[in-house]
């Protein structure tokens, strides 16, 4: 069932990378398919976490913004205990993502473990001879980010995305905010209504 990856090419050399690639690739699609999967059947609670934890946050940023230090101090561990919730979820969808990997290693163990693989030059620190492990890690990663980097251009995955969407489109309000100065209009400015001072409407009527 995956051997015919490592068939696609007389080489050894070119048959050997692209095996590890198709497979890689299978790990990818399926692991990612899997995560959507699980977000959206999930996507309520997760929703749940993310919207609490964007909420305390937002609500300390306010009691800073007040200089409110009990209020802060209060609102802010709320907020770090949403935030462990929501990490916590996001990390199991993502060990989702994952999972075929570990059952992708264990074939090729069966295939090409304990054998050793001799490279055309020496690799400073490793030598001249690695196991299949050197070549499956980097391509797999790879894969992985042009997989995700690729795939959102395309209209189909961008509705998968929305698909597996949670939480409402309230975004946290970063501390960053606390530095820039307040803009707002003192009563009784002219400016406060938007029309401009001096205008015709200010000039007295004779």
């Amino acid at each position: 069932m995956f051997i015919w990856g490592f068939r696609l090419f007389d080489h050894p050399w070119g048959g050997f990378l692209t095996g590890l690639a198709v497979l890689s690739l299978l790990c990818v699609i399926t692991g990612d398919f899997t995560s959507h999967l699980a977000r959206r059947l999930n996507r309520k609670v997760y929703g749940k976490y993310r919207d609490e934890m964007v909420r305390q946050h937002n609500l300390s940023v306010e009691a800073l913004k007040h200089s409110d230090k009990d209020a802060y101090k209060a609102v802010n561990r709320q907020a770090h205990e949403a935030f462990g919730k929501y990490f916590f979820s996001q990390a199991g969808a993502f060990t989702l993502s994952i999972w075929p990997l570990p059952f992708a290693m264990a074939w090729l163990d069966i295939r090409f473990g304990g054998i050793p693989i001799t490279l055309p030059f020496a690799v400073p620190g490793v030598g001249d001879s690695v196991f299949y492990p050197f070549f499956f890690f980097p391509i797999y990663i790879a894969l992985r980010i042009s997989y995700g980097k690729i795939m959102r251009r395309f209209p189909f995955y961008r509705r998968i995305l929305d698909w597996s969407k949670h939480g409402n489109e309230t975004q946290m309000v970063p501390f960053m905010d606390l530095l820039k100065p307040s803009t707002g209009v003192a009563p009784g400015n002219p400016e406060e209504d938007g029309r401009p001072s001096g205008g015709p409407e200010d000039t007295p009527r004779k």
